[in-house]
């Protein structure tokens, strides 16, 4: 018995810190989220928008501008990865066609766009 419960606690822990590590990633009609720590970052398909949002205090947030994603890139096949210190970036990744790209908020609420790769070209 004490053999189990030491195996479900180690099961437990192992599974907590993979958690913790792990940036909240959801998508609802027309909206992908990706979360990480107090920030997230939301597109919006229909419209190819993007923004940064983040939570600082119960009443107070902090947004960035909004940008436009570029046009090539299928939003119905992507993923929205939150990555960096307090979720300041963000990959987008589209699965049919490989390309991929890096967002960064700016503290003057801008966000710097990366170049896009292809990363199916790259592992030909």
């Amino acid at each position: 018995m004490g053999l189990i419960a030491a195996s479900a606690l180690l099961l437990f822990c192992f599974s907590s810190f993979n958690l913790m590590n792990t940036a909240f990633a959801e998508s609802e009609g027309h909206l992908i989220f990706s979360a990480e720590s107090n920030s997230i970052w939301v597109l919006n398909t229909s419209t190819k928008k993007l923004i940064f949002v983040q939570f600082e205090e119960l009443d107070k947030i902090w947004k960035s501008n909004q940008i436009t994603v570029p046009m090539d890139f299928n939003l119905d096949k992507c993923v929205l990865k939150a990555v960096g210190a307090r979720g300041t970036s963000v990959f987008l990744f589209d699965k049919s066609s490989g390309a991929t790209t890096l967002y960064k908020v700016k503290s003057d609420h801008s966000v710097a766009s990366f170049q896009v790769v292809n990363i199916k070209e790259y592992l030909k």
